[in-house]
């Protein structure tokens, strides 16, 4: 659902020199699209890179859409870690060599003479279904299919934000897809930063006790050894907004999903539809950076003991 392009410093250049280009590619990374920009190599390395090929531009027509591909593509990165960089050879050949130890969804380049099936030049994105992802989709309401579904997005981020009012520890049909959901996030970490948070946000239902007893009792052995879960409830402010609706956020996008993070019988189906940037700001506010409700009680951690095999 949101996945990683690691972009050739002198392509990103090239879409803001030509303005038919900047018009199409300014709309298709970023908060609120699929596609997210890998930090390879370390950012100020490619922009060290990005700024040399940018140093012959017209500095009133080019410039401007030159710094404007910029500060989207470096507003939010996919990080990795454990990797060599060669500077004696170039940043393509680099970036093919990566893909090899952990692929990227693509490598963006202007040329590609290895002739690489992960390699997409820009007059082939379109007839690729490396480029052409989705927006939305569906799969069968059972926990391993839904984490399929926005793996791509648990693998790449990290920070993720679990709404769902009707969270339950002793309801397996809630339990089942979290475990899902942190299983995808443990097993495709080896080549990420540790994840930094992990939050579930829920109503306060029952008192706090009759909830935090079973979570410690339920949730531990289902969360992947050494994670730690924060579970945050909420109580909604008179006139205020309503806890009802159920989102997956992270630090580079965000979902809604219909009809509830709980998995059901088989016949049944799960959808999740990417939030635009607008509505993903408004989610995030709400949940985490200016909460629109007040907090039942603190928020309180549940450390897993689940050995996952990698």
């Amino acid at each position: 659902m949101i996945y990683e392009y690691a972009i050739e410093p002198e392509l990103a250049v090239d879409w803001g020199k030509d303005r038919s280009e900047y018009r199409y590619f300014i709309e298709q990374f970023g908060i609120g699209t699929p596609r997210i920009m890998s930090e390879f190599p370390r950012f100020k390395n490619w922009r060290k890179q990005f700024r040399q090929a940018a140093a012959t531009a017209d500095e009133t027509n080019e410039l401007p859409r030159i710094t404007a591909i910029f500060n989207l593509l470096s507003e939010r990165r996919i990080q990795r870690i454990g990797y060599e960089y060669d500077g004696n050879v170039s940043w393509l050949e680099n970036a093919e060599i990566e893909n090899e130890r952990q692929e990227f969804q693509a490598i963006l380049a202007e040329t590609n003479p290895r002739k690489n099936i992960k390699v997409l030049k820009p007059e082939s994105l379109n007839n690729n279904s490396l480029w052409r992802v989705l927006r939305q989709d569906h799969c069968p309401r059972q926990a391993i299919d839904m984490a399929q579904l926005i793996k791509a997005m648990l693998s790449n981020c990290s920070e993720v934000h679990f709404i769902d009012p009707h969270f339950g520890p002793d309801n397996i049909r809630r339990r089942r897809p979290l475990e899902a959901f942190l299983g995808i996030i443990a097993v495709n970490r080896f080549c990420r930063p540790a994840i930094s948070k992990i939050i579930v946000h829920t109503s306060a239902k029952v008192p706090f006790h009759d909830f935090k007893q079973p979570c410690d009792d339920q949730l531990r052995q289902r969360i992947p050894k050494d994670f730690s879960l924060a579970i945050q409830r909420w109580k909604e402010r008179p006139n205020g907004e309503q806890l009802h609706h159920r989102y997956i956020l992270t630090d580079i996008g965000g979902v809604k999903v219909d009809p509830g993070l709980d998995d059901s019988k088989p016949g049944r189906s799960f959808e999740a539809i990417l939030l635009e940037r607008n509505l993903y700001e408004k989610h995030w506010n709400d949940y985490v950076s200016q909460p629109a409700f007040d907090p039942a009680e603190e928020p309180f951690d549940v450390v897993g003991t689940k050995k996952i095999r990698l």
